[in-house]
């Protein structure tokens, strides 16, 4: 019994002794939080421009055709589509059938001169954009033989919605986005006299002639609504946003190593992706984080990268 007492009460010293040892405190080391690392810039003055991009659609828009002038059969046609037939160019040669007929009875040969097969001639010149018909095929006085498409006449059509047409009008400078990435400044010529009613746009007419491009392909063309105003802008990485894009705001970098959160009204974004942004509370001498700020509690301590 003596020797039972003993062992229960040292096997219950010993299971304090192990429940001090684990409850000890941790390490300093363990407690220290990890400082992000950032990045900052400066602000800078820059030039924006209030513009809107419009969707525009390519459009020929003179056409013309090539009629039989008699009834007969095609002699020769040396075209195809995609030849550029000029002014005056014969296209193609007729058979009638007198003259077919003239080739059986006249075999003295009195009557060649009226045998020559009568030439079909281009009232205009232009791009080969259909072929109706071909060598040996009968058509008659009048027929379509082929439709051409004059370069000089390409345009875009702009849809422009009503509400703009305040501020865009005839002779508004404008860009039009090619698809090679070129960009083409040139203005709105006029606008058609009927609008849109399903969509509520009306159509304004942009020349393009020299650039060479196919029929329905649509573009993008930007239309300045204002003149170049100078403003405050940051690297766009730099704006932060809610998921409604409601609310813009930065972080500014305090004395103190630490991050402060700047509401801010976010404007225009350039083409070298600077934003504008409107506050009164960062100056031009501030430094606002670029990079490492997602996530970021207000008045949290961050480290500047080196650069």
């Amino acid at each position: 019994m003596y020797y039972k007492k003993h062992f229960i009460g040292g096997f219950a010293l010993l299971m304090i002794i192990q429940t001090a040892c684990t409850s000890a405190p941790p390490a300093a080391d363990e407690t220290v939080t990890s400082i992000p690392v950032v990045s900052v810039s400066t602000p800078v003055m820059h030039s924006f421009v209030n513009s809107i991009t419009f969707t525009g659609v390519t459009q020929y828009q003179q056409k013309a055709v090539i009629r039989a002038g008699i009834a007969g059969y095609i002699h020769h046609r040396g075209w195809k589509t995609g030849d550029i037939v000029k002014a005056g160019g014969i296209y193609c040669t007729i058979t009638s059938k007198e003259q077919q007929a003239l080739k059986h009875l006249d075999q003295t040969g009195v009557l060649d001169q009226f045998k020559a097969p009568i030439p079909v001639v281009a009232g205009t010149g232009g791009i080969i954009t259909a072929v109706n018909y071909q060598n040996g095929d009968y058509v008659a006085e009048g027929d379509i033989l082929a439709t051409l498409t004059q370069q000089s006449s390409l345009v875009v059509l702009v849809n422009v919605p009503v509400e703009y047409l305040d501020q865009v009008k005839a002779g508004t400078p404008c860009t039009v986005l090619l698809p090679d990435g070129r960009k083409l400044n040139t203005h709105l010529q006029s606008g058609l006299p009927a609008a849109d009613p399903a969509v509520q746009t009306q159509s304004f007419i942009v020349s393009i002639a020299a650039t060479n491009l196919p029929e329905g392909a649509n573009l993008k063309v930007n239309i300045p609504l204002s003149s170049p105003d100078q403003g405050m802008a940051v690297p766009v990485n730099a704006v932060q946003t809610d998921e409604t894009q409601e609310h813009f705001w930065v972080f500014k970098l305090g004395k103190d190593s630490k991050a402060y959160k700047v509401n801010v009204k976010a404007g225009a974004i350039s083409p070298d992706s600077l934003q504008e942004i409107q506050t009164d509370k960062i100056g031009m001498n501030d430094r606002v984080i670029v990079e490492g700020s997602y996530g970021l509690a207000d008045s949290s301590r961050v480290k500047v990268q080196q650069q």
